[in-house]
């Protein structure tokens, strides 16, 4: 939260020494790059110094990391003394679990190179100001798209630059204390769900990256049409929602202040595009699957954003400031991406380490015999990742579990690609559901809200008709693809 919270603040001009915070982030750009390195060259050394560089890392900076990341360590630990009594061969299971951890650390951390250029973006800023700027009939469907967009570009730090926008713009706004509620609570949604069901509509989301990595028989070309499909539907049911619901009689209000710029929003879905082609050519040309090439396309992306908007210096002058920049940055902001380090990869390491203490197949063929119809089968996984992020269960725990104990039944009767569009749906939706999310959190601080308020009772019905909805989708899709 407090990285997110500083996204878009000025940099800072303080000079760097060596002190604690820069030895951390030192080791974290070191672990980038040993993750990077293994994923182009698989080599064993390069896995070996990943797990040591994670866990030098978090004990680094294990003073300055929250309680929520604390605990997710320490669940981590139990279950490492678990895991070297229950199973055969210790070492490999704890290595395997570390190898996750890293990469879901790193992937996590490359943001950085994305949300870098993006804070100092005019490009970033005509198009926040396009999507917020607009008549009540138009702004919470492109708040929605902008939630959406930017957060495959952001990841969550586009609720706190869309939040704080919105703030700004509800103050300029003026009108009764019950219109700007209403205002408040429209746009708030918006942005929520949009950027939910990103990763249902993104190859190069943490989601994707956490089910190929889980599933290796399943691939992006396969899932991510289905997840689009899916993410269209979500978008579709806020948008019929919220003109449902929407207050017959407000008084108009001009807001002079924004620049309506429809080109800013054409350039950001070429952004998106150009990271994913980026992927895509680094995926076939190294032959690695997409959930590691999108590790080595998101810096080359960053980077090429950096050098564009420093070309006005020339390539080498450009070249000697953006590397300055990525430094005084990086010294600056890796160190606080501690809590948000330690939950993601704790989660990885616990959700593929109880993945490995359970017998093959026993979570799987428990799930399979209860009296549920088999084609609403999909839809009860869906339901049972919301459920269990409501009680402060991390979605890449439940999703890590539940993927693995199905990869030891390949013949469950339900095709891989709903099981893994179930998974990520459940993910989806528990971002608009739990008050325990960081971005719930997040989200309401900007609007000075409690995260109980925006999830449980601005966006409860929202996410009960969701689930609905999924789970007959998913089984038609059963039927269809079975």
């Amino acid at each position: 939260m407090a990285v997110a919270s500083r996204l878009f603040a000025g940099p800072a001009s303080r000079p760097i020494s060596l002190d604690p915070g820069r030895i951390s982030a030192i080791v974290l750009i070191a672990l980038i790059f040993a993750v990077l390195g293994e994923a182009v060259f698989r080599s064993d050394l390069l896995r070996q110094a990943a797990r040591v560089l994670l866990i030098s890392y978090l004990a680094l900076e294990w003073r300055g990391i929250q309680r929520t990341g604390r605990a997710m360590i320490a669940v981590a630990g139990a279950l490492t003394v678990a895991g070297g009594v229950l199973t055969a061969d210790p070492g490999a299971a704890i290595g395997r679990a570390l190898d996750q951890a890293a990469f879901f650390a790193t992937f996590f951390a490359n943001q950085f190179f994305l949300r870098e250029p993006a804070r100092t973006s005019p490009l970033v800023r005509r198009s926040a100001s396009f999507f917020i700027d607009q008549p009540p009939a138009r702004r919470y469907g492109l708040l929605t798209l902008g939630g959406f967009l930017f957060g495959i570009i952001l990841n969550i730090g586009v609720l706190s630059l869309l939040g704080l926008m919105i703030r700004r713009w509800l103050s300029a706004a003026g009108g009764s204390a019950a219109i700007r509620a209403v205002r408040e609570r429209r746009m708030v949604l918006a942005v929520l769900r949009g950027f939910a069901v990103a990763p249902l509509g993104s190859p190069i989301s943490m989601v994707m990256a956490v089910v190929l990595s889980v599933m290796p028989g399943l691939s992006w070309t396969t899932v991510f049409p289905l997840g689009l499909m899916t993410a269209a539907l979500l978008l579709t049911l806020g948008c019929v929602q919220d003109r449902l619901e929407a207050p017959r009689q407000t008084v108009p209000v001009v807001v002079t202040s924004g620049v309506r710029d429809p080109m800013a929003l054409l350039g950001i879905v070429g952004i998106v595009l150009g990271v994913f082609v980026l992927a895509v050519g680094i995926e076939f040309a190294a032959d690695i699957p997409l959930a590691r090439a999108v590790l080595v396309a998101v810096p080359l992306a960053g980077l090429i954003w950096l050098g564009w908007q420093h070309r006005r210096f020339g390539p080498v002058r450009g070249a000697r400031l953006v590397s300055r920049r990525l430094v005084r940055e990086g010294a600056r902001l890796f160190p606080r991406y501690r809590t948000e380090i330690a939950v993601l990869s704790s989660a990885g390491f616990i959700g593929t380490l109880f993945s490995l203490l359970i017998p093959q197949g026993r979570l799987a063929m428990l799930l399979l015999h209860l009296p549920v119809p088999l084609m609403f089968l999909p839809g009860l996984l869906t339901v049972l990742v919301v459920g269990l992020s409501l009680i402060g269960v991390n979605p890449i725990v439940s999703v890590t579990i539940f993927a693995s104990a199905f990869q030891g039944v390949p013949d469950a009767g339900i095709p891989a690609a709903v099981l893994a569009l179930a998974l990520m749906a459940g993910w989806a939706l528990g971002v608009n559901a739990s008050p325990l999310t960081a971005s719930a959190m997040i989200i309401a601080d900007m609007v000075d809200r409690t995260a109980r308020e925006v999830t449980r009772d601005w966006n409860g019905r929202y996410v009960g008709r969701a689930l609905l909805l999924i789970a007959v989708w998913l089984a038609g899709l059963t039927v269809w693809l079975g």
